[in-house]
């Protein structure tokens, strides 16, 4: 499986790859730069995460690029907020984050999975998804819902029905929180997470180099297996 993050220069991204001892430093197989991605070509990729809070801006002007390797049959992770819609098919609604409402004993912060029996329940639970979202996506028939909010907004969900590959978008910013060092919890969400999307690529198929020629009899090559 190979696998880039496409990531800023604010502290916080950054602080990813130093944070828990190191642990993410080499977890993918290469960090892209968002100025320089117009410089990089995705299709060797089988999985490309995009981090949170990265330059709106920058992002548009790249959509086009993260749109045709979709497009191609990537596979694409979205974290955090969405203040400008990069992508089409996000269907993107601000709200208040409810940052404190673990201060209060006995209270909770209604999240609920959609299906109890998908795939990703195997990885992750429900409380490993409790800390705080940056916003709410409203329903689209065509992709599967799987974390919702009390008011049925989506949390988390799969798009894999309008794009050749696959679209897995959620507001909550496990990446910004392992970096800062606080919330605990991002770093299994985090790993799991990436854990089930791992899980529903398929490895691409390599092609073995051909064998190199044999001497035919005598020491010689053969005509066939002569080259001019």
């Amino acid at each position: 499986m190979k696998k880039a993050i496409i990531t800023g220069g604010s502290c916080f991204h950054q602080n990813l790859f130093v944070e828990q001892s190191g642990k993410y430093a080499n977890f993918f197989d290469k960090v892209i730069y968002l100025p320089n991605l117009k410089n990089e070509n995705l299709d060797s990729f089988d999985l490309v995460v995009i981090a949170s809070r990265l330059n709106p801006n920058l992002l548009v002007a790249e959509s086009n690029k993260i749109l045709s390797y979709l497009e191609q049959g990537g596979n694409v992770v979205l974290f955090g907020e969405f203040p400008k819609i990069f992508l089409p098919f996000i269907r993107w609604k601000d709200c208040e984050e409810n940052f404190w409402w673990w201060i209060h004993e006995g209270a909770d912060l209604p999240l609920y999975a959609v299906d109890s029996s998908h795939a990703i329940w195997n990885f992750l639970n429900i409380e490993d998804c409790k800390w705080h979202y940056h916003g709410t996506f409203l329903a689209n028939p065509r992709c599967c819902n799987i974390l919702i909010n009390e008011l049925g907004e989506s949390i988390l969900y799969k798009d894999a029905s309008h794009f050749k590959g696959t679209l897995y978008v959620t507001s909550l910013d496990p990446d910004y929180h392992i970096a800062q060092g606080y919330i605990p919890k991002a770093v299994r969400f985090f790993d799991q997470f990436l854990r089930w999307v791992e899980s529903k690529i398929p490895t691409k198929a390599i092609t073995p180099p051909p064998p190199p020629p044999t001497l035919a009899s005598g020491g010689f090559l053969s005509k066939a297996q002569q080259s001019y």
